[in-house]
Formats: C-alpha cells, structure tokens, sequence
C-alpha cells in the first residue's frame, strides 16, 4: 500500500483500552493536524468506524475483546480499509508477524514520539 498525501487522509482511529496511552496518542495526533476517534476495544472499534471510516489506525495488540488484528480484519469485512498500526506493551513481533496481521508497522509501548512522527511521515505523507 502506498503512501498518501496529507492533503486526503486526516482521520486517525485509535483503539487502546489503555486510556492513558489512548489519550496521550490522540494529543499527538491532534497536535498533528489529524482529526481523531478513539475505541477501547475492537467491538467499539468497529462502530466507530462504521460511522467516521478512518483513514488509518493505530490498534493495540490486546484488547479485551479480541486482539488488533482481529479487531481490524471485522472492519475490513465491512468493506473498510485503511492502513494501520500494531502497538504493544507486552510483546515484540518480527515484521513477518506485523505484515502477517495486515498492519504497517509496529510500535511498542510506550510509544516514543519521534518512531509515531516516523510512520506518520512514512504513510502519511507529513507530519510537524
């Protein structure tokens, strides 16, 4: 999937059952320019994107209903795509897993600003 310009993607879903981290990540991307949605897990995930249809997405590994990837293969049954991102403060996964789960990139927690800016630039096109 290639990069897109600034210009059309601007909504960011993020999907963390961690409100701490949520929060901090949705401050980043405020700050960013993006418009955000949060989610506290996949089944909210999913409304939420039925009604704003995300641009992209950062999704944590464990949520309490079901994992990231799981959370995001409901959506994209839904006939919503977007890229994402796979978070986790738990885990590390080899890029073979992250491309495996559909994901763009993987982060682990906590989230260090300049890797987020990173895949922002890298996916989005730009980012302060």
């Amino acid at each position: 999937m290639a990069a897109a310009s600034l210009a059309h993607i601007q909504r960011v879903l993020v999907c963390d059952d961690n409100a701490a981290c949520r929060v901090s990540l949705v401050d980043l991307l405020r700050a960013c320019g993006f418009e955000t949605c949060e989610a506290g897990e996949a089944g909210e995930a999913l409304a939420v994107a039925r009604k704003i249809r995300p641009d992209f997405g950062f999704f944590d590994y464990q949520l309490p209903d079901a994992d990231g990837a799981t959370a995001v293969r409901r959506i994209r049954a839904e006939r919503i795509r977007f890229p994402w991102v796979l978070m986790s403060g738990a885990e590390t996964f080899a890029e073979s897993e992250v491309a495996a789960a559909g994901a763009v990139a993987f982060l682990q927690k906590p989230l260090e600003i300049v890797e987020v800016r990173r895949i922002l630039r890298d996916w989005l096109g730009s980012a302060p």
